[in-house]
């Protein structure tokens, strides 16, 4: 009887998180689908291979959807590193193979909302602000975007 309860809940609490998991996937699908009809509506979305493009104004960059899950910081620490923390870890990533063209980026960070911090040195941080690049890169949350490509097409 004790076994088949602990079964019982063990099975509930997965099919509880599988649910949970789909609907995130569901929601970050969503938002990239809105993200690339938004690149659209501006200008000209084209993918090569594993690459997407986009081109507005005589204005070309090599598009990136960057995933930060939602209450995850985003900390630029160099051009090819990057750290995304919560309250408990961290983890760093190494975007040198993204990085490695010449071609100006158009990074938009999805689902997270929070302030992104890059390093300008060991000892200063700064905020991240869509309008104003750094290492050849705009760096866009999400909901930032249409406001980016509004200032852009001015």
């Amino acid at each position: 009887m004790i076994l088949e309860l602990i079964l019982g809940g063990a099975t509930l609490g997965l099919i509880g998180i599988l649910t949970l998991s789909l609907i995130q996937k569901k929601k970050n699908e969503t938002i990239k689908a809105e993200s690339k009809l938004l690149l659209q509506k501006y200008g000209q979305l084209n993918t090569s291979g594993h690459k997407t493009y986009f081109s507005m104004n005589g204005k070309n960059w090599q598009v990136l959807f960057f995933h930060v899950p939602a209450n995850q910081d985003l900390t630029i620490n160099s051009k090819t590193i990057w750290e995304i923390r919560d309250a408990s870890q961290s983890r760093l990533i190494n975007q040198t193979h993204f990085l490695s063209s010449s071609d100006p980026k158009l990074v938009i960070i999805y689902p997270s909302t929070l302030v992104i911090k890059r390093y300008i040195n060991e000892n200063e941080l700064v905020f991240v602000k869509y309008n104003q690049p750094f290492y050849n890169m705009n760096v866009v949350r999400h909901f930032e975007l249409e406001d980016f490509l509004k200032g852009e097409s001015e």
